[in-house]
């Protein structure tokens, strides 16, 4: 693998313009895509970043790049901004991204609380944190001036490609401001931002005319964000993916400590229960009681074992499952393990039981069949760009159930989410009750004896 740096005399040349612009745009009030590029394309090019672009060097070949161009591939960026169940679902991506490009160095940049699950990743050769979430930002010259801190780090290779996976328009700005000589958008033409950044003065189409490479992809048949990234990366790559199936990187301690707390399951069936959701989405949380209902429904019928997940925002939810259950069935690992040590121990169940979270990613990689309530209403418009269709669990038997009927809030209101329901609180997914998921749960075991992969949208 061939290295490739800059000095730092052209690092710090690039430092410079990009302040130099900050200092314009904020004294002008003023944010332009193509003031922008006009003002910075000089200083990339005099620092040696602007060499022949990567894209205009791939052929028509529909089956793959010519061994020079992959070689001409020296530096690869990868930026992911969101959590930890939408990093598990670009596992795929980054391992072909690997696999067409095998001579390149790649970088991941991640947010703190993602490193956990990324060490472990056999496909990258480096990982940046940066200690900010880009989606908080809402001022864009606050986004502006904290990435240059992060941008700093990053200038010492020329990145030939950019992959950007972020959920945070900011993301390709990022990328541009690394000197990236190709900037993908992982997600296509979907729709993504739903608000406009610095409260409607900068349009997201401001970032997406930063991009080199566009795809659309709206007659995908299935928009799944792991089929959604790997067909883009075949399109921009004009190389044929050759496996779709989801990763997690676990080591042996994780396993190790796994075992150790299920020694009491004792041949049981176990079943694990996840009440973790975004602790800006609650709108997809479905109440811990619920949960303890639904687990007595089913030890009604069955000698079984339940261990709860969840980290620390989870722990009131897991004490009052655990008080409302007999507690010779209940293993509670609510705040005692991190993600990764969890999806050890989700590895070693039978079957996953909870809400929209990050662990239902981890069960549905890990092949750990899925129960899940879902917020969104059935009787409201699904479209491809909506949470159920692009994140269902990948590729496992799995059935999730919806409430019939939006709330009048949510039917009535002009605010249309990719959740559904529109409350910044437990809402429309409060109509759905124990006997309804106990109904889905047994339809989930003849999925299972079927092997059927295809996800049940199920509602009573």
């Amino acid at each position: 693998m061939r290295q490739q740096f800059v000095d730092k005399e052209n690092i710090q040349h690039v430092i410079d313009g990009l302040n130099k612009l900050y200092e314009h745009m904020v004294n002008t009030n003023t944010v332009d895509a193509d003031d922008i590029k006009n003002f910075m394309e000089p200083y990339f090019e005099e620092a040696g970043y602007r060499e022949k672009s990567i894209k205009s060097k791939i052929k028509s070949n529909k089956h793959k790049i010519k061994n020079d161009i992959k070689n001409d591939v020296k530096n690869i960026l990868i930026i992911h901004d969101s959590g930890i169940g939408d990093f598990i679902i670009t596992s795929a991506t980054i391992r072909e991204i690997r696999r067409i490009f095998p001579k390149s160095h790649i970088t991941l940049l991640i947010s703190q609380f993602l490193f956990a699950m990324a060490e472990g990743c056999p496909y990258v050769d480096k990982i940046v944190i940066y200690n900010c979430y880009l989606q908080k930002y809402k001022d864009f010259f606050d986004f502006y001036k904290n990435s240059i801190d992060i941008v700093q780090h990053l200038l010492r290779r020329k990145f030939d490609i950019s992959f950007s996976f972020g959920q945070h328009p900011g993301a390709f700005l990022f990328s541009y401001m690394t000197g990236s000589k190709e900037i993908i958008d992982m997600h296509g033409s979907i729709g993504r931002f739903e608000e406009d950044f610095q409260s409607g003065i900068i349009p997201a189409d401001f970032f997406e005319s930063l991009l080199t490479f566009k795809t659309n992809i709206e007659g995908l048949k299935n928009p799944h964000d792991n089929e959604r990234y790997l067909q883009i990366l075949q399109n921009y790559s004009k190389v044929h993916i050759q496996n779709k199936k989801l990763e997690i990187w676990f080591n042996p301690m994780d396993n190790f400590l796994a075992e150790v707390n299920l020694r009491a399951v004792d041949n049981k069936k176990l079943y694990a229960i996840s009440m973790g959701s975004n602790m800006q989405l609650t709108v997809k949380r479905w109440s811990p009681e619920k949960y303890a209902q639904l687990i007595n429904m089913i030890l009604a019928e069955e000698d079984a074992m339940f261990v709860i997940l969840g980290g620390a925002n989870e722990t009131k939810d897991g004490e009052i499952v655990e008080s409302l259950v007999e507690k010779n069935h209940i293993i509670n690992l609510t705040n005692k393990i991190n993600f990764r040590q969890s999806a050890a121990v989700l590895n070693l169940c039978d079957c996953y039981i909870g809400n929209d979270t990050g662990m239902i990613h981890a069960a549905a990689t890990l092949k750990i069949p899925v129960l899940s309530p879902n917020c969104f209403p059935v009787d409201m418009e699904m479209t491809p760009a909506s949470f159920p269709q692009r994140y269902y669990p990948y590729n496992v038997p799995s059935v999730i159930v919806q409430p019939k009927h939006a709330l009048p809030e949510c039917k009535n209101s002009k605010n249309k989410r990719a959740t559904g329901c529109v409350a910044d609180r437990p809402h429309c997914i409060n109509q759905i009750t124990p006997e309804n998921m106990f109904q889905a749960f047994k339809h989930l075991q003849k999925q299972i004896a079927k092997n059927a992969t295809e996800p049940v949208f199920f509602n009573l």
